[in-house]
């Protein structure tokens, strides 16, 4: 991809507040701090900042939901009001959700506990949530290819490949993990996961694909253009 790529901003939202994710460890996330986008972490604070930088679409996880301990429903419905288009990971209950124009629900891979459930996957926007070179599905830790390889064949919508161990690490994103995706996945494709600015971004582009997720290079004010 020679032109320019999408950027998304991501929000995680944990006890109503904004928190930098960390490797996917989720109790060492605390509240986001010394951002440029924000003065505090409040969600509402933060959607009006990247609002302000152009950014029109977000991915929204709600972490609470995720981790079926409550909900925060109402930084979804504040992002539409403010004209947000949303991608909202809420956990297995956005199996049962139904997409509309501004919110596409995300579903995580590591939601498919049944094989009943793989069907559910199809025309959906799913996210391949990783650990390094593995990923979580069917109740056990499985090689991403079988998953991919899986996905191609049941029609989903898009594919996000997601490195939880990179999350807010800037270490740099997984080109290995990327690649193999690549190789067996050829539709719609967005990537996060330890970015740490526009040469990781360059790099990216010759996967050819359509987005990057990003929270910690835009709060740090690395990135804050909505296109690239």
């Amino acid at each position: 991809m020679n032109g320019k790529i999408k950027i998304i901003p991501v929000i995680d939202v944990m006890h109503g507040l904004t928190v930098h994710a960390v490797e996917g460890k989720r109790d060492m996330y605390r509240p986001v701090e010394d951002s440029i986008i924000s003065p505090s972490p409040d969600p509402r604070l933060v959607l009006q900042g990247l609002y302000r930088y152009g950014f029109r679409e977000v991915y929204i996880a709600d972490l609470d939901a995720i981790m079926n301990r409550g909900e925060n429903i109402w930084v979804l419905d504040y992002a539409t009001r403010l004209g947000f288009c949303v991608m909202a990971d809420i956990g297995k209950r956005g199996l049962e959700k139904i997409d509309s124009y501004n919110i596409k629900y995300i579903i995580g891979t590591e939601y498919i506990e049944y094989p009943h459930e793989i069907v559910k996957l199809s025309k959906r926007i799913v996210s391949l949530d990783c650990y390094d070179l593995n990923t979580k599905f069917l109740n056990t830790y499985v090689n991403v290819s079988q998953v991919v390889e899986l996905l191609t064949k049941i029609n989903i919508a898009e594919l996000i490949v997601l490195d939880l161990t990179r999350v807010g690490s800037m270490k740099g994103p997984n080109l290995q993990l990327i690649d193999i995706v690549r190789k067996v996945y050829r539709g719609k494709m967005y990537v996060g996961g330890g970015v740490r600015g526009r040469e990781d971004i360059d790099e990216l582009k010759k996967f050819n694909i359509d987005g990057i997720l990003l929270a910690t290079a835009i709060h740090k004010g690395i990135i804050l253009d909505a296109y690239l």
